[in-house]
């Protein structure tokens, strides 16, 4: 949860540092990209919560998933960022 929260809070300071200081951004678009980073937050730290069950097989499956899908995420969010000043 620790680590969801850091890289959700460098997203959110990312979208404070282009929305002030890059000439050109689209506040509608800037303002999708902190949409998503507040819903990836929730999402990923609700999901932590729930860990997949007693087997460890299986827990060390079901983080190793939810890894994946958190990088992809922030993936994500990063190509929408470079998105908001086109």
């Amino acid at each position: 949860k620790k680590e969801i929260n850091a890289i959700a809070s460098a997203l959110v300071g990312e979208y404070l540092l282009t929305r002030e200081f890059v000439p050109g951004v689209d506040i509608e678009k800037a303002n999708v990209v902190l949409r998503k980073v507040f819903e990836m937050r929730k999402e990923f730290v609700a999901r932590v919560g729930a860990n997949g069950g007693n087997d460890r097989k299986q827990v060390k499956a079901y983080y190793k998933q939810l890894r994946a899908d958190f990088n992809a995420k922030v993936d994500e969010i990063i190509s929408d960022f470079e998105e908001m000043t086109k």
